[in-house]
């Protein structure tokens, strides 16, 4: 062995890269930071304006919840699930389900969100009623 001194460092690195490899919920944002709510409302608006095309979109939500969390568990990556009221234009009521995932951003960096509207899913991209942001 020429470098005993590297093999234990790298050893060192490695092992500290699996400590720190699970993500934290503390890094994932709250369900009704202003931030998260304005992309789970451009996430709709898009959906609405491209495939659902009801002619009621949501305008407003509120009623907003954590509905589970999955840390440091088996995965890798720290899961928020939240769910709200959406109200239409014509004041119909709608459940809306959203997951905040950690090291989902660009790159592997901040978080991304996913956001479904029950009934509004025609391709069922969430699972039947949103069940996987559920």
């Amino acid at each position: 062995m020429k470098h005993p001194h590297l093999v234990i460092a790298g050893a060192l690195l490695l092992s500290a890269g699996a400590m720190t490899a699970t993500a934290s919920a503390s890094v994932l944002p709250d369900c009704d930071r202003s931030d998260v709510i304005s992309r789970v409302t451009r996430t709709i608006s898009v959906a609405e304006q491209n495939v659902v095309q009801s002619g009621d979109p949501v305008k407003q939500i509120d009623h907003i919840r954590q509905s589970k969390l999955r840390d440091n568990g088996p995965r890798y990556v720290a899961q928020r699930f939240c769910r709200a009221t959406g109200y239409t234009e014509q004041g119909r009521k709608k459940n809306i389900y959203y997951l905040i995932e950690a090291k989902a951003g660009f790159a592997g960096y901040g978080y991304a969100v996913e956001a479904c509207i029950t009934g509004r899913d025609p391709w069922k991209l969430h699972g039947a009623y949103c069940r996987s942001l559920r």
